[in-house]
């Protein structure tokens, strides 16, 4: 992935944000034929591909032969009507996102509505603008969805694989403990001589010394541009320390569990976006906010979890491409909930790495990629230890951390995504 410095400002495209729809089209079931009409050239506008089905009966027929990923649908209809389609809808396809046009616009009537499962509903006339804005946003949710069930998949599968890891890492820690002081000296050592800090500042120490002259009154007279450089180094050092100490001192620090629910975690990653948003707007990058479907309850630290969900977050915002929009997601699996940090990634030579290669992610002091340094000063740690200590804090949670990049197959065109899964034990009741 590139070096972002310094970020620089770009303009939002339209074309980033379409991308995130499913390749499905829309199915409208409407008995009108001007309503047909309009429905579906209000999708070409908008450039979504669209059938439609002239009552329910002939919905579920269409269904049973082709995907759809939105469906709009009329209540007043003849030979099925709308709510008799959406439970049988419900029955075949539970996570179906439903748009409902109703003329009725009260308050019980509505929510009889949205007790049938559907997204949103369409208060007849339509407007126009507001039904483009739902439509648009009910696609992404849908595109959401996808990305959910891939991950739900992909998540089991690394799970069994971590674990295996974790089987194969101990056996081999005697064997292998010396090796590994080798290899967090060799890191520390490249960690140093990257980017700004205490390479640099040598470097530049050695530059004023060589340069520098004496007046007659025996002042030094440094080059101006080399004592600025001098300082901005010296700025570095200082986060390089203090985001040293903040490892150390997490290392220190008693571990005090208590029980929250999954939405107060999903508050908590609210938070931090919110506290990005500066450095998101820089890079026009979008987060959006894990959905909670089903309450569960988590056993956390809440300092520690924090921490962890600012270094994944910024994580994500450092290496993620201009323009893009970084998914997080909170999913339930074999009993964890796992919290996923998705973010698109530059096609690069640091986007092909291998799958051992990904494990050492969480090295101490080691880096995939040159340090970004427009954000030094807001990193929780410092020196590639950032992703070391969210897998400590994992740990301390009888969880367990792990990053890889991947193919998404959700986008069109296909393309890579790095993905961050932090897992947590499910407290049982």
């Amino acid at each position: 992935m590139a070096n972002l410095l310094p970020f620089q400002k770009q303009k939002e495209t339209s074309s980033d944000f379409s991308k995130r729809r499913p390749s499905f089209p829309v199915l409208i079931i409407e008995d009108r034929e001007e309503n047909q009409i309009l429905l579906s050239g209000l999708c070409e506008e908008i450039n979504v591909q669209s059938k439609v089905a002239a009552n329910g009966q002939i919905a579920l027929e269409l269904i049973a032969r082709e995907t759809f990923s939105v469906f709009i649908v009329d209540l007043m209809m003849p030979v099925m009507d709308g709510k008799s389609f959406i439970k049988e809808l419900k029955k075949i396809h539970p996570d179906a996102v439903i748009l409902v046009q109703t003329a009725i616009d009260s308050s019980d009537e509505i929510i009889e509505i949205m007790k049938l499962g559907v997204y949103d509903y369409l208060i007849k006339p339509l407007q126009i603008e507001l039904f483009k804005v739902v439509l648009e946003k009910a696609l992404e949710y849908r595109y959401l969805i996808d990305i959910e069930k891939v991950l739900l998949m992909e998540e089991s599968k690394e799970l069994r694989e971590e674990l295996e890891w974790l089987s194969y890492k101990e056996s081999k820690r005697k064997i292998d403990s010396q090796s590994a002081e080798m290899m967090s000296i060799y890191n520390l050592k490249t960690t140093l001589s990257q980017g700004t800090g205490l390479g640099t500042m040598t470097t530049l120490i050695d530059s004023i010394q060589s340069t520098s002259e004496k007046d007659a009154n025996k002042n030094l007279l440094v080059d101006s541009d080399l004592m600025h450089l001098l300082f901005e180094n010296n700025d570095h050092t200082k986060s390089m320390i203090r985001g040293l100490e903040a490892a150390v001192a997490t290392l220190e620090q008693s571990v005090t569990l208590k029980a929250l629910s999954s939405s107060h975690l999903s508050i908590l990653i609210q938070h931090q976006i919110d506290d990005y948003k500066p450095f998101t707007d820089i890079k026009n990058l979008k987060i959006n906010p894990p959905l909670v479907r089903t309450e569960y309850e988590i056993c956390l630290d809440e300092s520690l979890i924090v921490l962890a969900i600012k270094e994944l977050l910024l994580n994500a915002i450092k290496y993620a491409s201009m323009g893009t929009i970084i998914d997080t997601f909170i999913t339930i699996i074999e009993g964890y909930l796992c919290l996923s940090i998705k973010n698109s990634i530059n096609d690069d030579s640091y986007a092909e790495y291998s799958k051992q290669n990904q494990k050492l992610l969480t090295v101490p002091f080691f880096r995939s990629h040159p340090p970004v340094e427009a954000v030094h000063h807001i990193e929780p740690f410092s020196l590639g230890l950032g992703l070391t200590m969210v897998d400590y804090i994992a740990n301390k949670h009888n969880g367990m951390f792990f990053i890889r990049n991947a193919k998404d197959h959700t986008s069109d065109p296909i393309s890579l995504c790095t993905i961050a899964e932090f897992f947590i034990p499910i407290q049982k009741k």
